[in-house]
């Protein structure tokens, strides 16, 4: 097992980056830690020793923290009866009870801003236009955006497919079987089905032989600190379903449903700026880091931010609907 995966990560940004002031190529960036993100369970069940090092390297991942405008076109949603829901997911079922039920926004395409903040001071803010049809233009600067557009200079890459899958997932999730929903979501990114891993129920604990204990004791750890890749790979392809089906209610209703159904991820209401709120946190045995959360609107299951302390990231959102024939215009 390569224990260098911090450092590599490291030489790769630096090799993005070169001798310019730092303007990362962030699509790169983020294409690598996905598979990185993707390997660290993998890792932790099959090798054993140096997990410290294997899962503290992880990619920007999309994350936040502060509050958004509201959406144009989507609107709050009806009270809804909470059914038998557990006291904790009660206001995801709340929210799914909108949100399955409301209508599709105008436009034809998301913008999203991330604002992001790194904990060693770096503030990078990229725009992400994800339209309806799939395509994906992206930019690190708004007034770059019409050109990309105008060119139809949608984004292309091994990861474009996987995307869409994940998106089609959630879909798919909004209404459909969630054990089906689950595994369309955790093998979004899987190239070939033939070499698709087992798939692991929600909580549920991986089974540990006795050579992989030894190298878990080894390490000061045992059994209980190898969490569920399933988990990991749903938790992580929610958030770019989330991302880039932001727009869609039915998107939204499907992410919301599949992230409740994983008991070690706990939801908690807020308040965030006047704003009422869901966290979703994802501890150390889905993330294999340190605690992630995403924040959403309560009332519109909007994102708001997302905080990892595996990567040590928070972004702001801000998600709008718009039309690409106004964005190649510039008149948004």
């Amino acid at each position: 097992m390569p224990h260098d995966t911090e450092a590599r990560l490291s030489a790769t940004l630096q090799g993005i980056v070169g001798d310019r002031p730092y303007a990362p190529d962030l699509e790169q960036i983020e294409s690598r830690g996905r598979k990185l993100r993707h390997r660290r369970l993998a890792w932790r069940a099959t090798a054993g020793t140096g997990f410290a090092a294997a899962v503290a390297a992880v990619a920007v991942v999309t994350a936040g923290t502060g509050t958004q405008a509201p959406a144009p076109n989507l609107a709050a949603p009806k009270p809804a009866a909470t059914g038998s829901a557990t006291t904790e997911n009660a206001p995801l079922v709340k929210l799914v009870g909108y949100l399955t039920t409301a209508p599709q926004p105008e436009g034809d395409a998301t913008l999203v801003l991330r604002d992001q903040v790194y904990t060693d001071g770096l503030k990078v803010d990229v725009w992400d236009l994800f339209a309806d049809n799939g395509d994906l233009y992206f930019a690190k600067t708004r007034g770059a955006l019409p050109a990309q557009v105008k060119g139809k200079h949608a984004t292309s890459g091994e990861d474009e497919a996987g995307r869409k899958k994940a998106v089609a997932a959630a879909e798919y999730a909004a209404k459909g079987d969630l054990n089906e929903a689950r595994k369309r979501m955790a093998l979004a990114y899987v190239k070939d089905a033939r070499t698709a891993p087992t798939l692991e129920a929600p909580g549920a604990k991986p089974s540990i032989d006795a050579n992989i204990a030894a190298k878990l004791k080894a390490t000061g750890q045992d059994a209980s600190s190898v969490g569920n890749r399933t988990d990991n790979w749903v938790w992580e392809n929610s958030m770019d379903a989330l991302k880039a089906g932001a727009g869609s209610p039915t998107v939204r209703a499907g992410v919301v449903r599949l992230l409740g159904q994983m008991p070690e991820v706990k939801v908690t209401e807020g308040n965030l700026d006047g704003q009422p709120v869901i966290t979703l946190a994802a501890g150390a045995l889905i993330t294999s880091g340190g605690t992630d959360s995403l924040t959403i609107d309560a009332d519109t299951g909007l994102l708001i931010k997302y905080v990892s302390e595996s990567v040590g990231v928070t972004i702001n959102y801000t998600v709008t609907r718009v039309t690409l024939a106004d964005v190649a215009e510039g008149k948004f």
